[in-house]
This record gives structure tokens, C-alpha cells and sequence, in this order.
């Protein structure tokens, strides 16, 4: 094959990852698998920036679900972006098929797969791309033409870092970037002509509550003490509190803003584009959280977060950045990475809102 040809391949000590030895300038085309969820989307941005870097003259592609893909559209470091639907039952195979169809007529070089699972794996693996890297685990290796060795310890750093782990099959002297959304002019300004529709000055302070979190109810502080924080602020500082969220978190936004007020709040919840989202981030002064993508969104539009974590671990997935702040209990349960509590939810129950209102009052403080 003609790989043999343009790529000479040395693999070095396990323990610390292969290494490719190969002629940058002959890598023409590159597949970037991306992850399927909207935080984990964010963080792995450095590094297929760094992969940029490597590779300036190559044309980069990302395949992502539709889920994510409107992110990409805001990361000016690829050509192209390809999509697929999620599908279940035999409109799974059926859609594998059209994408693997569509990458082999592409014929790329190269593949970063930075999904851990199987399937990804096996996405690429059927695309006939000659080297194909990711981690090694799950049954993947076989997929693999260079597979990375998940070390334990890799479970216990961030998740940039994890990612980046990729990435430095192709060495170790590569640039360290931080998560970033480039938001375009035409954003701000179709979300200034949607804040002035709703009546919302350029002025008014604006403070966001990210009161869901994606695949882990256990994850979620109580829509009663969001309710009750977010009327104390909007009492203190003047401030319009904007709820964010999916469609199925409606209930939980209705139930908040019972407790703040109609006057005092606003419902967007399952109403913007991720674009549209980062956009008001934005403009608003914080944001605070539970630990779900909403939270790496603003901390990659430089929105400071308070991120309230439970049975995550924020060494893991915490917002990135400086100017960001954890509120956290240690319990001896967490974290346990549980979807659902079986327990009784202490790691959540322990956070007051009193302790939350001073954090927030701090940092407005600092800020204002």
C-alpha cells in the first residue's frame, strides 16, 4: 500500500505511548472523530488545535454527531465538518454505512479517534483509513493501527489533558491551549436584537443558572434552592436571571421560576442553538452550574462559572481556566460517578444556598 511508502512508523516504550515518525507535508487529509457530548466537545478543542499546529497545510475534517456539530462550526482551526444522525435499531447500520461510504471516497491519511468507545472505533476502523489513533481499551486494539495506552492515571487528570494524551502520539513538544469558542459578530448581534426584543438592556446585569445536568439527575442541586438563590440575587444586585437548559428540563425551569418571580427571570430553556447559548453566556456577568456541558460552554466564551459538583470529580471535569470557583462537600461517597443516587444524595444536600449566595456575592463583587 502506498501508506508504507509515506509513512515510516516507530513505536517506542508502551508505557509512554507510540510515537509516529513520520513527513508532516505528506499527510494530506486528516478525520478527526469527535466526542458526542457537548462538554467533552469543548475540552478536546486544544487539541485538535495542536494537531493544527502539526499539521498547517494538511485539510482537517471533523465527523460528529449533529448533537455537537454546530460547535465546530465556531472553531476556525478545520476545513470541514461532517455529520451524523444518532440513530437506534437498523437505522444505526444504515447510517454507518452512508458515513463510512462518504470517508472512504474522501480518502484520508489520518484518523484521531477521541471517543473511547467500540463503535467509534469501528466507525473509522470499516473507513479504510490507514493510521488510525486512539486509546486502546474496550476491545479497540485490534481497530487500532496505533493504539494509546490508557494508563490509570490518565482517570485522575482533566480532561484536556486526557485528550491531549492523543495527540502527543505525534510528540511532546506541543502547544498547551486553552478551550475557546470564537464567537462571530453576526452572533452578538442577532443575540443583541433578541435581548432587546425581550426588553433587556445592553445594561441590565445578567446572571445565568444552569439548573440541569445531562445523563445524571444525581449531578443536580435542587430546583428549590436554585429558585431561592436566584431570587436572592436578582433582589441584591438588580440582576435578571436567565435559566438555561434542554427541552426536557422544562419542568425543573417552571418550578424555578415560580420561586424568582416572571419579573426578576427568563425561561430559555430548550429555546437557543449552542451558538445562540454561547452567545448570551456571554453577555451574562456568571453562571452557575451544575457540572454538565452548559458549564464548559461559558467557561470557553471566558464567563466566569460557579460550578456546584456532587458525585463528580471537578480535578476531572471542572471548568477550565482561571476565574472559575467549585463548590463541593466531602463526603465519603464522592465521587462515586453515580447516574442516580442510591443514597441520600448528601453530596448534593450538604450545599446550602446561603453558602452559594456568599460565593456569588464575592465574585459579582470582584467583578463589578
Amino acid at each position: 500500500m502506498i501508506i508504507n511508502v509515506l509513512f515510516t512508523i516507530i513505536i517506542f516504550n508502551q508505557q509512554k505511548g507510540a510515537l509516529l515518525d513520520l513527513d508532516t507535508k505528506k499527510v494530506n487529509k486528516i478525520l478527526i472523530r469527535s466526542v458526542n457530548w457537548v462538554g467533552d466537545t469543548i475540552l478536546m478543542f486544544p487539541s485538535v488545535r495542536a494537531i493544527r499546529d502539526i499539521f498547517p497545510c494538511s485539510h482537517i475534517s471533523v465527523l460528529a454527531n449533529e448533537d455537537v456539530a454546530h460547535l465546530w462550526t465556531r472553531f476556525p482551526f478545520i476545513d470541514e465538518i461532517l455529520t451524523f444522525k444518532r440513530r437506534k435499531g437498523i437505522g444505526y447500520f444504515f447510517e454507518d454505512f452512508k458515513i463510512c461510504k462518504i470517508l472512504r471516497e474522501k480518502g484520508f491519511d489520518l484518523a484521531f479517534i477521541f471517543p473511547r468507545s467500540f463503535h467509534s472505533a469501528f466507525q473509522i476502523y470499516l473507513s479504510k483509513i490507514p493510521i488510525r489513533i486512539g486509546y486502546k481499551d474496550r476491545g479497540r486494539s485490534l481497530l487500532l493501527s496505533h493504539g494509546i495506552l490508557r494508563e490509570e492515571g490518565l482517570f485522575n487528570v482533566h480532561r484536556v489533558f486526557f485528550y491531549r494524551k492523543l495527540v502527543e502520539v505525534l510528540g511532546n513538544d506541543i502547544e498547551y491551549y486553552s478551550p475557546r469558542i470564537f464567537l462571530k459578530e453576526e452572533d452578538r448581534a442577532s443575540i443583541e436584537k433578541f435581548m432587546n426584543d425581550l426588553g433587556i438592556s445592553k445594561n441590565r446585569l445578567l446572571v445565568g443558572l444552569n439548573p440541569g445536568a445531562t445523563y445524571g439527575l444525581a449531578k443536580c442541586w435542587s430546583a428549590t434552592k436554585f429558585g431561592e438563590l436566584g431570587k436572592r440575587i436578582a433582589k441584591r444586585w438588580g440582576a435578571k436571571i436567565i435559566i438555561f437548559g434542554k427541552a426536557d428540563e422544562k419542568s425543573v425551569a417552571q418550578e424555578i421560576m415560580s420561586i424568582i418571580g416572571k419579573e426578576d427571570c427568563i425561561d430559555l430553556v430548550g429555546k437557543t442553538t449552542l451558538i445562540e447559548l454561547a452567545a448570551i453566556l456571554e453577555r451574562c456577568k456568571i453562571l452557575i452550574s451544575n457540572d454538565t456541558g452548559t458549564m464548559h460552554l461559558s467557561a470557553a466564551i471566558e464567563t466566569p462559572v460557579i460550578a456546584i459538583f456532587g458525585p463528580t470529580d471537578p480535578k476531572r471535569t471542572g471548568p477550565w481556566g482561571n476565574g472559575h470557583l467549585v463548590i463541593k462537600k466531602e463526603v465519603s461517597c464522592s465521587p462515586c460517578f453515580k447516574r442516580i443516587c442510591p443514597g441520600n444524595h448528601r453530596c448534593m444536600e450538604l450545599v446550602n444556598v446561603d453558602e452559594v449566595e456568599e460565593v456569588v456575592n464575592k465574585k459579582l463583587m470582584e467583578l463589578l
